[in-house]
């Protein structure tokens, strides 16, 4: 048996509590006894003084159950598992939001763009050729946000904003391409590079609200020193670096106002006025949108996108919530 990693720690899930938890980044359910992985794990070296509670796999079929424990003493939780995971595993309610990294239109897609309660969700790394028209149309109708793979490849940190918003993260390996993770079943001949999805997975450690974070499309069985073992052990590392260098600087948290400085762009017309937010620590972007029924709602967006006001043209980001909020609230 291998000794887990030195940031490993096995935790019984009846033993958590909000006290037990103050010593954790956060907690990692592994599907079944990952013997190689545990390996894999054990070899990198944290940059970061952390430890993660390692959770009996025999609990991976409860989600939803680790995921309310972990909530009450805030804490995220990461799966790793080798089928999809189902939205009827997870409580649904109104402060669900996700993200979701795939290469097409498989069906937690097609059930995070249908599901009546989610109200906000992204979707990055799809190819064109492997999504339907209807799934896509049906994403732009509810005023979702996507990201296909080329044009993340043009500029990756468009895919921050996107992902920053998100409670729960949905990131398949077969959304790597086929070289970079040869044993990973449903990877193709096109798709994310290896370093590409551990990019993105820095991205999920830093989000603003993370509870849960599925990886999933991990083979069941899987031999010592095999390339999409080791990718995903690196994913992880870059997954609980970020967790580790995460700031709480929710826009929606009053206590935290003073972590944000405003800037207001005026863009010629009378009373035309974006609002923006900006964090003092991390220099990280948000609108400010006031939607008609008095709603204030704080979009993650781009230093970018405030130049592009600054020119005195509309950011089509912000042109797109502005709608969804007239049209949902109007």
């Amino acid at each position: 048996m291998t000794p887990p990693a030195s940031f490993l720690e096995t935790l019984p899930l009846a033993a958590l509590s909000p006290e037990t938890a103050s010593g954790y980044l956060a907690l990692l359910v592994l599907e079944q006894s990952q013997e190689a992985l545990l390996q894999e794990l054990s070899t990198l070296y944290p940059q970061s003084d952390y430890k993660i509670a390692l959770v009996a796999p025999t609990l991976s079929n409860h989600p939803a159950q680790i995921i309310e424990s972990a909530k009450e003493s805030s804490i995220p939780v990461i799966f790793v598992q080798s089928k999809e995971p189902s939205l009827d595993q997870l409580n649904i309610d109104d402060s669900f939001a996700a993200s979701l990294i795939s290469a097409g239109a498989t069906p937690l897609a097609q059930q995070l763009i249908g599901h009546p309660q989610v109200k906000s969700f992204s979707w990055i790394g799809y190819q064109t050729c492997l999504s339907p028209q209807s799934l896509l149309l049906q994403l732009r109708e509810r005023y979702f946000l996507s990201l296909r793979l080329g044009a993340y490849r043009e500029n990756f940190k468009a895919a921050e904003p996107l992902i920053r918003p998100a409670t729960h993260h949905f990131t398949d390996l077969g959304a790597v391409r086929h070289s970079d993770a040869p044993e990973a079943p449903d990877s193709g001949p096109n798709g994310l590079y290896a370093e590409e999805i551990c990019q993105l997975a820095r991205y999920m450690g830093v989000s603003s609200r993370p509870q849960a974070c599925f990886i999933y499309g991990y083979p069941k069985k899987i031999q010592p020193l095999q390339i999409v073992t080791r990718l995903l052990a690196q994913v992880l590392w870059h997954l609980f670096e970020s967790l580790a260098t995460r700031q709480n600087e929710d826009p929606y948290q009053p206590k935290l106002s003073t972590l944000f400085s405003k800037k207001e762009v005026h863009m010629g017309e009378p009373y035309q006025v974006v609002h923006f937010l900006c964090s003092n620590h991390t220099k990280r972007w948000w609108f400010d949108i006031l939607s008609k029924d008095g709603t204030r709602h704080f979009i993650p967006c781009t230093h970018e996108e405030y130049l592009t006001a600054l020119k005195g043209e509309l950011p089509l980001n912000w042109l797109h919530h502005y709608q969804k909020f007239s049209y949902f609230c109007g």
